[in-house]
């Protein structure tokens, strides 16, 4: 009994032990730590104890105490390090642990990729024919405006990659909603569709590179030029294919992306994978004009085609931009979130290109070009 109490002093006395040098080490190691709130959230204020706080005090003093702990990010990171290295898990629930060191987004609240991946979310005929009638509808105003439209469809990486994904999810779904979408539209419309799967498969294929990044949820800038060569196909501008012994591949610097971020160990697993650059085309003396991730991105180029290109787009279309942007001499590639109709007016582009990938496909239900 006696040989108990003193084993348990013991650990009492270390961990106070601990804790207190860990708030002296962080007094004069703080500058140099890493302490930046990586939260998409402002970290607690500490609190003070008042009549009216008695109640929920002490979940507050908790949660200032979790915001403020010294050596935090240092401690999450290990955390996650130990998570993904030890026991192939991850410290994130958005996040899916791959094979190769493969990262997957799995986020409900975020466009579902593993419904799109698994086919749970099928749509009904009326709801294809609501989404196909829309798309028709605003085909229309811009054929009424003298504009070209396109739809341009880019599948998720879960499915492109799917040989990686834990065998617990199983095979990718042979029906699912892009496809449905896709198909419908072809077969039901004169709409100009494209959904690149197909394409993105056979470039996959024929490659000794990857098409997407290891651990990001988008495509790198081999499949970025693989999806802009087929919009521009199909806007009659031919740029070299891929495999075409005119273009050169260029390995970059290592890379990692927004799931390895996800996890806290975006330096920690760059070495898995790489940026890439490609050359060999001609790029019209393209000049960056505009490059907001969240807003718009623009180039003009000199000796281009000279219609003005519109991208309505999401985040996919930013790895794609310079490879568009070199081959028109005015384009302008303007983020959803921030679209506006007055903008789109004031641009008064001569074509319209709606770039959407899977997990957004739903949006083409209700998108339009009034911004109603």
């Amino acid at each position: 009994m006696k040989q108990n109490k003193v084993s348990s002093f013991i650990i009492l006395a270390s961990f106070v032990v601990v804790l207190c040098c860990s708030w002296l080490l962080w007094f004069f190691l703080e500058k140099i730590c890493d302490a930046t709130n990586y939260e998409n959230r402002e970290p607690s204020v500490q609190p003070q104890l008042t009549v009216d706080n008695y109640d929920t005090f002490p979940k507050e003093y908790e949660q200032w105490f979790d915001d403020s702990m010294p050596f935090r990010n240092n401690l999450i990171k290990m955390n996650s390090l130990i998570d993904y290295i030890i026991f192939k898990k991850s410290s994130n629930d958005n996040v899916i642990i791959g094979s190769d060191n493969w990262l997957f987004y799995k986020s409900q609240s975020d466009g579902d990729p593993l419904s799109c991946y698994q086919g749970t979310n099928l749509l009904t005929t009326d709801e294809l024919d609501e989404i196909a009638q829309n798309c028709i509808k605003q085909r229309d105003i811009l054929t009424d405006m003298g504009k070209e439209f396109v739809i341009l469809i880019a599948p998720n990486k879960e499915r492109m990659y799917s040989e990686y994904m834990p065998d617990y999810y199983g095979d990718p779904s042979e029906n699912y909603a892009a496809k449905q979408i896709a198909d419908y539209l072809s077969e039901t419309t004169d709409l100009r569709v494209i959904y690149l799967y197909d394409d993105l498969m056979y470039a996959k294929n024929s490659l000794n590179y990857n098409i997407f990044y290891k651990m990001d949820t988008h495509w790198n800038s081999i499949g970025a030029y693989v999806g802009a060569s087929v919009l521009l196909k199909e806007l009659g501008i031919i740029i070299p294919d891929i495999e075409s012994n005119e273009l050169t591949i260029s390995v970059d610097s290592n890379y990692s992306g927004d799931l390895a971020n996800m996890l806290d160990l975006n330096k920690e697993l760059s070495f898995a994978d790489h940026s890439y650059s490609i050359s060999g085309y001609d790029m019209h003396e393209v000049q960056l004009i505009d490059n907001d991730f969240q807003s718009v991105i623009s180039y003009s180029a000199t000796g281009a085609d000279p219609r003005k290109l519109y991208v309505l787009r999401d985040s996919f279309s930013s790895a794609m931009a310079p490879y568009i942007g070199s081959q028109f001499c005015s384009t302008y590639l303007r983020h959803r979130g921030s679209y506006t109709y007055s903008d789109f007016l004031e641009q008064d582009p001569d074509i319209v290109a709606y770039e959407v990938v899977e997990r957004y496909i739903g949006e083409l239900r209700s998108f339009s070009v009034m911004g109603e």
